[in-house]
């Protein structure tokens, strides 16, 4: 529903790119409709965990009936269909607050989040985290004894937080671009580049205590692919806030402003190209 929803919303905001603007409202409508099943879907497979619920194939695959609570709801994001749902349903957050945020840039804005929501909504029909086993086992595989660490109940949180938030300075930018408004969209990005810039740079932090404290590779992080995911979007941010602190205050790097506003969400997806889809352990 979330999926079919989002659809709905796409085509009524292409619309509304193209001069039919009474149909913002419907829009709107059709966001918060996808938003809210999102939520209803963290709800549900958070309930499926902390009822312990093993015929779900998630759920047995991840959680069991010896973690502690704190663990036991650490194990919504400890695979990768936990992860996307967490990424999206705070995707859903702030594309909410940008149609109310957004002015004159809102169905630019919405038009290419909904396009974000919908990439990984088609992953999570592709790879649901709601499947079921054949049979309903009586206990689980439990955590990963190297995933059973304080950080894992906040890490994973902060770092979708900041690869969530890196796709509002891109959708801005991309919207500045169709809209041909090249300096006022820097006044809206500004506070959401922080944001990002933050919940990276926090996400690279505790990765680094945790890998060193868990996996001793003897380095801050070892390079681990998956902090990597994190580190380059966190230069582009750094970047961005620069580069839109200038042309600010002086009216110059325009350009450099919307370059640098797509490319840490591009560097988001590449890297969780990367991690999530094997090719590094394969080559």
């Amino acid at each position: 529903l979330a999926f079919i929803f989002t659809i709905f919303s796409v085509l009524t905001y292409f619309l509304v790119l193209r001069g039919k603007n009474h149909l913002t409202l419907w829009g709107r409508r059709f966001f918060y409709l996808a938003s809210g099943f999102v939520f209803l879907g963290v709800v549900s497979l958070l309930y499926l965990i902390l009822t312990h619920n093993f015929q779900v194939a998630y759920v047995y695959n991840y959680s069991s009936t010896d973690l502690p609570l704190y663990y036991l709801i650490a194990t919504f994001w400890g695979g990768q269909e936990g992860t996307f749902l967490l990424w999206i349903f705070f995707g859903a957050i702030f594309g909410t607050i940008l149609t109310k945020r957004s002015g004159i840039f809102e169905k630019g804005n919405i038009f290419f989040f909904n396009l974000i929501q919908l990439g990984i909504l088609f992953i999570l029909l592709k790879r649901s985290p709601f499947t079921l086993l054949a049979t309903t086992p009586t206990e689980g595989v439990g955590l990963n004894p190297l995933l059973q660490n304080y950080w894992m109940t906040i890490h994973p949180v902060v770092m979708f937080i900041g690869f969530a938030s890196a796709g509002v300075p891109f959708v801005f930018a991309l919207s500045a671009l169709w809209l041909k408004e090249y300096n006022s969209w820097v006044n809206h990005v500004f506070p959401w580049a922080i944001l990002s810039f933050l919940t990276l740079g926090t996400a690279l932090t505790m990765g680094g205590f945790w890998a060193y404290e868990v996996l001793g590779w003897g380095g801050y992080w070892g390079w681990d692919p998956v902090e990597n995911s994190s580190l380059i979007p966190w230069i582009f941010s750094a970047a961005l806030i620069h580069s839109v602190i200038i042309q600010r205050k002086k009216g110059a790097l325009k350009r450099s402003s919307l370059f640098l506003g797509i490319l840490p969400f591009l560097s988001v997806v590449y890297g969780t190209f990367l991690t999530g889809a094997g090719v590094l352990a394969d080559f």
